[in-house]
């Protein structure tokens, strides 16, 4: 399913509705303008499988292959504005060569496992969306307020890759806990709400660390011109 798709079916399920609930629905009323999905689920950053991460994702379309989602740390207040994820479709996926796609993960145990959740919304919606547009999807997050940086003042240090769980015991019992009570869910319950959902197979260069790959960012430092190209006396500036 594209995700143009996702507004058909969150529209179909919407206006049945009241008024009233569909006011406290997080769509376009928090986080950026345009807003159609608000997820959250758990990241750990590459390389450092015990930095857990619970995240709130703003989404919106930016074409029918990708979402693009701001994502904020829950375990800061004010949230932190955290990072970046996109999130494209099985199709668009394959088209990527393999050196990219190690910097991607699958999002099929995230949704069979509960651990991605979209709070608020009614379990038939979220059941919908789940098996029918976000089950086959892959995401590429990029954290700019690092995790081992969550209680500075700013957003210190460079940019860190993180990945999405795979399997059973890969994260904390009581972590998951704490989001459950956080948003009031039962990831257990959501888990066993969505055994009907049949697990597409995850594309080959996907989930590169199950593979012993940590991959981080690093500055490289390098000399270069400085100098700005000469002034030709064309009257190109803004507001000129």
């Amino acid at each position: 399913m594209h995700f143009r798709q996702l507004i058909l079916a969150l529209s179909s399920v919407l206006a049945f509705l009241p008024q009233s609930l569909l006011a406290s629905l997080p769509f376009g009323h928090y986080g950026a303008e345009g807003t159609v999905l608000f997820l959250n689920g758990f990241h750990f950053v590459s390389g450092h499988s015990d930095w857990e991460i619970s995240a709130n994702h703003y989404c919106v379309i930016i074409r029918d292959d990708m979402l693009q989602c701001a994502v904020y740390n829950t375990a800061t207040a004010p949230a932190h504005l955290a990072g970046i994820e996109y999130i494209i479709t099985t199709d668009a996926f394959e088209t990527l060569d393999y050196e990219e796609r190690q910097l991607w993960h699958s999002h099929v145990y995230e949704i069979t496992s509960g651990f991605l959740i979209e709070p608020g919304l009614p379990s038939s919606v979220d059941h919908t969306i789940m098996k029918d547009v976000l089950v086959g999807t892959y995401g590429k997050t990029f954290h700019t307020w690092r995790y081992d940086q969550q209680n500075s003042a700013y957003p210190i240090g460079i940019p860190e890759l993180v990945m999405g769980y795979t399997g059973d015991d890969q994260i904390t019992p009581d972590f998951v806990t704490k989001r459950d009570e956080l948003f009031g869910v039962n990831t257990t319950e959501i888990r066993e709400s969505r055994t009907d959902i049949p697990p597409p197979a995850v594309v080959a260069g996907a989930d590169s660390w199950k593979y012993g790959y940590v991959l981080t960012l690093g500055l490289v430092n390098k000399t270069s011109d400085t100098n700005f190209p000469p002034n030709d006396g064309c009257s190109n500036a803004v507001g000129v």
